[in-house]
């Protein structure tokens, strides 16, 4: 995110009273770029633990219809009563990393009320 999309923020957050909750896509984005970032995968147990999303298959595929791509594995796990379940793990893929930020960047400005236009050439 450039110097001046922080300034975009930062003035929009000095009025907080217009600030709506995120939405469940931008936090999505959120945990996806934090994982990017710890250079580690997100499975629908994180997805859950983090901001409580039930369906987090449905959410990578909202995102990959808005054009991100993932590196995808399987991740075997092992129930409380000793059964087993297949998950997979998501990773954005280290193309898709800038447009993420950039769409998350315009998630959060617009609950501010910030003009889409504005972001995107902030982030220009």
């Amino acid at each position: 995110m450039t110097v001046s999309m922080d300034r975009v923020l930062s003035a929009a957050e000095q009025d907080d009273a217009r600030v709506r909750p995120p939405l469940k896509i931008e936090m999505a984005l959120g945990l996806l770029l934090e994982a990017y970032h710890e250079q580690r995968y997100v499975c629908a147990l994180d997805a859950l633990r983090d901001h409580g999303d039930t369906c987090w298959h449905s959410s990578v595929a909202e995102l990959r219809e808005k054009g991100l791509e993932f590196v995808q594995r399987d991740h075997p796990h092992v129930h409380r009563h000793g059964g087993r379940a297949l998950y997979q793990d998501y990773r954005l893929a280290a193309g898709s990393v800038e447009k993420a930020e950039i769409m998350l960047a315009i998630y959060r400005a617009g609950r501010r009320g910030i003009n889409r236009a504005d972001v995107e050439d902030a982030c220009a």
